[in-house]
Parts: C-alpha cells; structure tokens; sequence
C-alpha cells in the first residue's frame, strides 16, 4: 500500500514540482495516477474527451494513456513517469513540441512492447472518473489514507532541507484536520 496516491497530468508544472519534491522524500511510497485537465475544463456537456475522435492524438491524452500502457504491461512506469515529466518541462528546449509517435517511444524505452491505444483510453478513463469520484478536481492532488486529499500547487521545488518538514504539514492538515477544506497563500503583486 502506497503512502499516498497522486493525480497528476503531464502538461501541470505543478505535478511536475510535486515529482521533484515527493520523489527526494527518501522512504516515500508514491502511486502515480493520471488526471486529465484537459478533461476535467471541457465545459461543452459532450462525450468525455476519451470517447472522441478528434483527440485520438492529442499529446496531453497520449502521454497519460502511454502511462497508463507501460503501468498494466509491468514495464518501468517510473522511467517513463520521469522522461515524460522531464521532456514536458525540464528539457522542453531539448524536445520541442512532442508528437504521439515520440511518447509512444518514451514507453518503449521504458518497456512497453506494443501501445494499444484504445485499451489505454478505457484505463485513463477509469482512473480519471476514479479521481473524479474522490472529488478530484486539479493536479496535483495528494490522497491519503481514508481518501483524505489535498490539492498541493507549490510555486517552487522546496529544497531538500525542507521537503519532509512540509510533507509532514501537508499530510497533517490533510488527514487530521477534515473540516479544513481549503487553504490559499495570497499572492502580492510584484512591486515595479
């Protein structure tokens, strides 16, 4: 059993930060479970965007659809989960704008021998509407013990001094404190 599960979607900077923090925290056990935004802010009452043609190669739902590929075949969803992240945002110089074809090779690299694609949207499918049951609403939501969740947007990587001492804040509002439903740090503007 996982520590605490993760919605997450490959286009967030958020869950790309989220990564970068969880994955320092030595001991953690994380599930990575995709959540499409793209998904979650259509407002035009249609059929899921899962079920739609004209988004059979949209890279945001191919990216999660290969996750969800590589995680049933047993490949290495951790290699894939980080070249995916790191293409996206780390070396976005690097890569450009990538295509289906480049991110079904990532998952190949990663183990997965052969991308069945609709296969893959039934599962992210399922996952997002399981997210979506849990009142999942934006990436990245941490989900805890007893489906306590939290919706975490760090504006920056914490370092590594304090990256434990703030997972333990962030698991202690989230599962101690249920009657604390959300929490937001006022942004200033920048002055000139």
């Amino acid at each position: 059993m996982a520590d605490v599960e993760v919605f997450f979607d490959f286009t967030c900077e958020f869950s790309n930060r989220a990564r970068h923090w969880l994955g320092g925290l030595e001991g953690l056990e994380v599930r990575w479970r995709p959540f499409s935004l793209l998904e979650v802010n259509r407002h035009d009452g249609g059929d899921v965007v899962f079920a739609r043609p004209e988004h059979a190669d949209n890279v945001s739902l191919v990216a999660l659809a290969v996750f969800e590929a590589v995680t049933a075949a047993g490949a290495n969803a951790e290699q894939y989960r980080h070249q995916m992240f790191s293409a996206w945002h780390d070396e976005h110089d690097r890569y450009g704008r990538l295509s289906p074809a480049q991110i079904v090779e990532f998952g190949q690299a990663a183990g997965l021998d052969a991308f069945d694609r609709d296969a893959a949207f039934a599962r992210l499918a399922a996952e997002h509407a399981a997210g979506a049951a849990l009142g999942v609403f934006g990436t990245p939501t941490l989900v805890f013990a007893a489906d306590r969740a939290a919706f975490v947007k760090l504006d920056r990587v914490p370092a590594p001094e304090e990256a434990k001492g703030l997972w333990e804040s962030v698991r202690r509002l989230a599962v101690g404190q249920p009657a604390l439903r959300e929490w937001q740090r006022p942004v200033r503007p920048e002055v000139a």
